[in-house]
């Protein structure tokens, strides 16, 4: 055990400190959290609503410990983010095998940003013929220190597959959560939680799983988002799927009651707050851009800023199982797609309906489609695609997105524009002396209907002429140009042969 941590311990731990890891996907989060908890959550536990709880709470030496699973991939990198600033610690994993690479990087950046202490876990030790050096080393090029190799950050060797180094990584984040001096603020007013992941239960409804930052919670408790109440605490619910009676600070659970979808990041209370400005300056915990007033829709979705769609782009209407996810995906094809549409939930005859107006397709994540609307689908000629894993979604928009350019047809591109100087008739050839006032002109460009037959400068034939630069043009057919007249060069842009295919 590092020996300046034990060195400068307080006294006690008032609260469980909240953990999140952050890594490279495929580093091994899933297989250290399923090895920290012991077992997995069993899928469909009651009734399938446990199972994306987003949060785990362990007991490790008789002190509670909670966790905060933040997906792990690139695309997710904004619940990352939501993650980090959440937590007390934060673990660093870094796969033996492969170090530093990008995601590491970005999670590097949000754990200085949230500004929490942290540990790093180089997980798969138990690999052969791996450097550990090696990562210290890229670690140190990106910024992070750790004892004995320049600065004081912890490191612990693991292996998530056989346990490996998994004990002292629980010291290690029980002694830097000490060090925080973490309090037990049960007394404080309002009582708060923090949505760190919502969804739409086909026949439960609104559902988020919230940690509680400070006071108690008590079933029948009402939530209030600023001065709204958008429901009562009819069940809380544990990543087991066992009913609490109450969650005392850093305790996660889901809540069954809400009469919206909140957002992943809202701040929920137990009493009202009637200024958002009040709020920001009464608590530390509430930062501005967090307390966003709740809209009377349970569906918050990207009509809410909507443009003038971009007929180069395809039309989609977006469905996604939790609001996390879907804020993932509208981030990463917003230049992608025109989204009419997102909201959490499965397929409604409404959702059908939007599509149907809007010329629109259907794609949703993780979600279903009932066979009745299925059928209305069917009949308003309406296509629907569920995917199961984000990259093949986003795999298909961007498919969808060059077949939409392919049936735009070929773009007239300008490419430069020219002054006509003088204008010559040599023996019924007319011979244009112009200067180039902007971009360039190739021979192969068009000049208005007409093409250019011959490009000439310092009595040379040329292929192109650019910023400028006097040149001589002929054109097939002659245009009546005079002198002062601004001629236009353009092509047509051709696609890339795979896109024709």
């Amino acid at each position: 055990m590092p020996e300046n941590i034990k060195d400068t311990l307080p006294a006690e731990v008032g609260r469980p400190p909240v953990v999140t890891i952050l890594g490279h996907v495929d580093h091994g989060k899933t297989s250290l959290l399923d090895r920290i908890r012991k077992a997995k959550v069993a899928a469909g536990e009651i009734g399938g609503i446990t199972q994306a709880i987003g949060a785990y709470q362990i007991e490790y030496k008789g002190k509670k410990v909670t966790f905060i699973d933040t997906p792990g991939h690139a695309a997710f990198s904004a619940m990352r983010r939501r993650g980090g600033q959440a937590a007390d610690v934060a673990i660093l994993l870094v796969a033996a095998d492969d170090s530093v690479m990008p995601q590491t990087i970005e999670s590097i950046e949000h754990i200085k940003s949230a500004g929490i202490p942290f540990v790093v876990a180089v997980n798969k030790v138990d690999l052969p013929g791996i450097n550990p050096d090696r990562v210290k080393t890229d670690l140190a090029n990106n910024g992070v220190y750790v004892e004995g190799y320049g600065g004081n950050i912890p490191l612990v060797n693991i292996s998530a597959k056989t346990g490996t180094g998994v004990d002292d990584l629980l010291e290690i984040i029980l002694l830097l959560a000490e060090l925080e001096e973490l309090k037990d603020s049960s007394a404080e007013s309002p009582a708060t939680v923090l949505v760190i992941e919502s969804s739409l239960h086909p026949q439960i409804g609104p559902l988020a799983t919230l940690l509680v930052k400070r006071g108690i919670f008590r079933k029948n408790d009402n939530l209030f988002l600023l001065k709204k109440n958008i429901g009562k605490i009819r069940s809380m619910i544990d990543y087991t799927g066992k009913t609490l009676l109450e969650a005392t600070p850093s305790t996660p659970f889901q809540v069954i009651g809400l009469s919206v979808v909140p957002i992943v990041g809202d701040l929920l209370t137990s009493t009202p707050i009637l200024s958002s400005v009040g709020a920001i300056h009464e608590s530390p915990d509430i930062s501005p851009g967090v307390a966003i007033p709740v809209q009377t829709s349970s569906l918050r979705g990207a009509e809410d800023d909507a443009t003038t769609p971009n007929s180069e782009k395809p039309t989609i209407l977006l469905k996604a199982d939790v609001q996390g996810s879907l804020e993932a995906i509208l981030g990463s094809i917003k230049d992608q797609a025109n989204v009419i549409y997102s909201s959490v939930g499965n397929v409604s005859d409404a959702d059908i309906q939007t599509a149907s107006s809007s010329k629109a397709e259907i794609l949703g994540f993780n979600i279903h489609i009932s066979s009745s609307v299925a059928k209305l689908a069917e009949i308003e000629k309406i296509k629907f695609s569920n995917f199961r894993i984000i990259y093949q979604l986003f795999d298909y928009i961007k498919d969808l997105q060059e077949k939409k350019t392919i049936a735009q047809g070929p773009k007239i591109i300008e490419t430069g524009q020219a002054t006509i100087l003088k204008v010559f008739n040599f023996g019924g050839t007319i011979v244009y002396g112009c200067v180039v006032i902007s971009g360039k002109i190739k021979i192969t460009d068009k000049i208005q209907n007409s093409r250019i037959s011959s490009l000439q400068a310092n009595k040379s034939e040329v292929s192109e002429v650019k910023k400028d630069q006097e040149f001589g043009i002929t054109l097939i057919p002659p245009i009546e140009f005079k002198p002062g007249d601004i001629m236009t060069a353009t092509t047509i842009e051709v696609l890339p042969a795979s896109k024709q295919a």
